[in-house]
């Protein structure tokens, strides 16, 4: 009998605990819920829509931009323009450029022969200059003539070449090779023998028989 009356001692005595301890949560609970909540942010305000543009506002901007892509490209345009202008200025003419080159392959003229060159530019109209040269050029093809039916060239003989390439005209050099109306001239500075006409040419010494076997 008095283990039962323990038991239910016992129990009493847990169910009596568990309500203690469920007084004990809602205490905790209601003091929490007491707790006041920290207050929210203010919210920020939205920025306003834009308004809607009309059709005639719509129209004024894309004409504006178009004036403004139009003014760009003409100031784009212009720059390109002088930029061109300004390089073909410093560019010497295709035709000029030829005329100097040529100038620069003419042989090198003495001072008196100089002298007589620019006094005939310089006095006569550009007709005169071309039949003069005409004149000049027809007398060196009768001295060429003259030279090829009177003069023998041969092996060793020295030359001063008088016609043919303008790059050595003026230049004394050796004949390397004779023919019967051309040969070939060893000429300082140049990598291989001058081929001329023997009338493009003009004997200043003939080499001695001794000279050309010692050769």
């Amino acid at each position: 009998m008095s283990d039962n009356i323990s038991a239910i001692d016992k129990a009493i005595q847990a169910a009596q605990a568990r309500k203690a301890a469920k007084s004990g949560d809602s205490n905790v609970t209601s003091e929490a819920s007491a707790t006041p909540k920290a207050p929210k942010a203010p919210k920020v305000p939205s920025e306003p829509k834009r308004p809607r543009l009309s059709d005639e506002e719509k129209a004024a901007r894309t004409a504006a931009r178009d004036a403004e892509r139009a003014s760009n490209k003409v100031t784009r345009d212009a720059a390109r323009a002088a930029k061109q202008l300004a390089k073909q200025a410093d560019r010497k003419p295709a035709h000029m450029s030829k005329v100097e080159k040529a100038a620069s392959k003419l042989p090198t003229l003495t001072d008196a022969a100089t002298l007589a060159v620019n006094d005939i530019t310089a006095n006569f109209a550009a007709a005169t200059v071309a039949a003069i040269a005409a004149h000049l050029s027809h007398f060196n093809r009768v001295k060429a003539t003259e030279r090829a039916l009177g003069q023998t060239i041969s092996t060793g003989d020295t030359v001063r070449i008088v016609g043919g390439d303008s790059r050595f005209v003026g230049l004394t050099g050796e004949v390397f090779k004779a023919q019967r109306i051309r040969c070939y001239v060893t000429v300082e500075g140049a990598k291989k023998p001058v081929y001329l006409f023997t009338s493009d040419v003009e004997l200043v010494s003939a080499a001695t028989v001794s000279e050309a076997k010692s050769a």
